[in-house]
């Protein structure tokens, strides 16, 4: 493996642990505010929409947006 791939590959691998911890983060402080599960859409439960589009906004908006930051520095700091 040349160098650029083992920096993409640190990077890439730091974003995925960031994006999992954050996951999991979320779901435990969902469970601490509601005490109830985060929502899904399984088709054999009734779907409370507003609690679902709550969740998929803002974990998808933190979860993406710090995995983009993470790959972004060490991407940066590993090329420096």
């Amino acid at each position: 493996m040349n160098d650029n791939t083992v920096k993409k590959l640190i990077a890439a691998s730091a974003s995925v642990i960031v994006g999992y911890t954050l996951k999991q983060l979320a779901q435990k402080k969902w469970k601490d505010v509601y005490d109830e599960e985060p929502p899904t859409t399984h088709p054999s439960e009734e779907i409370n929409w507003k609690k679902v589009i709550i969740w998929s906004v803002v974990t998808g908006t933190v979860i993406s947006s710090a995995k983009l930051a993470t790959k972004r520095y060490l991407t940066h700091k590993l090329d420096a």
